[in-house]
């Protein structure tokens, strides 16, 4: 009797220690500014980045003026004239399922060809990868004018496709369209649903394309320097990655090892207990 209560006790201590090993996460690692002090004040610097429109980017022109007739032809590209436009179609993130806002019915605009060009009704061809928004709203006006198209009229540029993209142990990984062409890391990361208990922290990856440039930054959510300016607000076509940790990492390995680990600790105890018995 005595051996089968040793072997139920080294059976347990087995299971105690298996369940320990899976719910072994450092608490203080899921925090976000830990070196963060109570009552403090952090200077801001990061500031909205100038965008500057890239090839393959859509874009919505619209020409407002008192001749109607042709501000419906130059505003054909976006589906009509000035006044029925209303931009892309966004629903927002639901509490409820926290799900990424998805873009509805594919919006019309003028596509920045692979020579970094549009081309307007009316105006031809205008160069616009390089430039901001309202440089190239000024040069679309200088080109109604000159062309003596339109005296007086009004440019408004927007980006139709302005989006970053959150993957890896998040939430709910996707795609994450920006209507308003500006958005934060933590916005973007409340978007996509936080990150899991089993995303790293102190190891996030930022993907950032800059001219032909590919631009890697790795910094951590434990501390403040994601006000830095070059991570707190997320650039068009920004890619954010979320490593998983060891725990998620050890998760396979675990399942595997948890099968065997309990058929000998039954192997086992069939064992005692049959030693039992015989004495």
């Amino acid at each position: 009797m005595k051996s089968i209560k040793n072997g139920l006790s080294a059976l347990l201590t087995i299971f105690v220690v298996m369940l320990t090993m899976n719910s072994c996460v450092d608490s203080k690692k899921l925090a976000y500014f830990n070196n963060v002090k109570r009552d403090t004040t952090i200077e801001m610097q990061a500031v909205p980045p100038v965008f500057k429109i890239s090839r393959n980017d859509l874009l919505q022109i619209t020409i407002e003026s008192l001749d109607a007739q042709t501000m419906a032809v130059l505003n054909q590209a976006n589906g009509g004239s000035a006044a029925s436009l209303s931009g892309t179609s966004i629903t927002p993130a639901t509490p409820s399922t926290g799900a990424i806002p998805t873009s509805g019915t594919a919006a019309a605009g003028n596509l920045v060809n692979e020579k970094g060009n549009v081309t307007l009704p009316l105006i031809g061809i205008i160069k616009a990868a390089g430039l901001t928004k309202e440089e190239l709203e000024t040069e679309i006006k200088k080109a109604l004018i000159d062309k003596k198209i339109l005296l007086d009229p009004m440019v408004t540029v927007r980006i139709l496709n302005y989006k970053v993209t959150i993957l890896g142990e998040v939430n709910h990984p996707g795609v994450i369209p920006v209507p308003t062409e500006k958005i934060t890391l933590p916005e973007a990361l409340g978007l996509a649903g936080d990150l899991t208990p089993f995303g790293r922290r102190d190891n996030v990856l930022l993907a950032r394309l800059v001219g032909n440039k590919l631009i890697y930054k790795r910094f951590s959510l434990n501390d403040d320097k994601l006000f830095d300016k070059d991570l707190y607000y997320l650039q068009n076509n920004d890619l954010i990655y979320i490593e998983g940790n060891k725990a998620k990492a050890g998760q396979g390995d675990r399942s595997t090892q948890t099968i065997p680990i309990f058929l000998s600790a039954i192997s086992l105890l069939g064992v005692i207990i049959s030693l039992a018995i015989r004495k």
